[in-house]
């Protein structure tokens, strides 16, 4: 068996095989043009591989392999993220899934990594049988205080020219937790392309992306990424350089004030325990989120272990 960066014929097949999992709705021909979109942007051509498992052409396991800057206990250093595993329905039962786990981070340990992650839909148990521990990030509802016209707010679509601000606004955020990605401008425009890219790829209608921000002369100083269908919407990052948060507080206000006599949307959000709720929001339904997030360690490091030790938004979800 051999271990190979899945491309060509190969990555046709496995993506074949997997558009029906993950395709998000997007047809087979788009569902790869996402995947190809993502690795040609600048983040994702050094950070992100797909790996196969195959023997004598055979495929028996794939899984992509990302690699994220990241600080733990004031250590800067690697996280290796395993996400998409996957085993042909008639190769499953035979731990070629779990081998080419090993074999990765094995990969991973040499190259000095200090630990990897993943985010599992199948619960713990599979991934704790090879030394996974889960970490909870808390999922909540946030409601927005409606007001009679919206706060005098001059709110505009971001651009390229705001990441150096969002980069800022998340250190800042982030600097006392345990464990943060280290989301410079590449990492962030990757997130930002993979959002639009899904929305732009898929049925018209069914998804939009919106990012908006609020500045001060000609410096954003308060962003959010919004994720919005026919559910409702999610908050998939944001930042304020306010303390209090009641830039995006505010911010919210003007986008909900949009449509005054449309029902409030349903909010979702990963909302980091470190970051400031703002007075216009109330935050309900607090709970784990669904898909599981889970680490182990490669090194000689202390994994996080609660929501606390954690900085981690839904825009960096693998």
């Amino acid at each position: 068996m051999n271990l190979v960066v899945a491309e060509g014929p190969l990555l046709d097949q496995i993506l074949g095989l997997t558009h029906e999992i993950w395709s998000e709705g997007l047809t087979q021909r788009a569902y790869a043009q996402w995947n190809a979109a993502q690795l040609r942007t600048p983040w994702g051509r050094q950070h992100l591989q797909r790996f196969a498992l195959v023997d004598d052409g055979r495929l028996l396991a794939t899984a992509k392999r990302y690699r994220y800057r990241a600080h733990l206990d004031g250590r800067a250093g690697w996280m290796a993220g395993i996400g998409a595993v996957f085993t042909p329905h008639l190769q499953r039962g035979n731990g070629y899934a779990s081998q080419l786990i090993e074999r990765l981070l094995d990969v991973e340990r040499r190259d000095g990594v200090l630990f990897a992650s993943l985010f599992s839909e199948i619960g713990t148990t599979y991934y704790e049988r090879l030394g996974f521990v889960a970490v909870p990030l808390d999922e909540v509802t946030v409601r927005v205080e409606r007001r009679d016209g919206a706060p005098a707010m001059l709110v505009r679509a971001g651009d390229d020219r705001d990441l150096a601000a969002v980069e800022a606004m998340h250190k800042v955020r982030s600097s006392d937790v345990r464990f943060t990605l280290n989301r410079d401008r590449s990492m962030i425009h990757y997130a930002l392309a993979k959002k639009r890219l899904l929305a732009g790829l898929g049925p018209l209608g069914l998804r939009q992306v919106e990012f908006v921000v609020a500045e001060e002369g000609a410096t954003a100083v308060a962003y959010a990424l919004l994720h919005e269908n026919a559910n409702g919407w999610t908050i998939e990052e944001a930042g304020d350089r306010d303390p209090a948060g009641a830039r995006l507080g505010a911010m919210l206000q003007v986008l909900v004030a949009r449509e005054p006599s449309a029902p409030l949307p349903l909010i979702r959000a990963w909302w980091p325990s470190a970051f400031p709720v703002p007075p216009q929001l109330t935050l309900t339904d607090r709970s784990a989120a669904r898909d599981v997030f889970m680490v182990r360690p490669l090194a000689d490091v202390a994994m996080p272990e609660k929501a606390e030790d954690v900085f981690y938004w839904h825009s960096d979800y693998f």
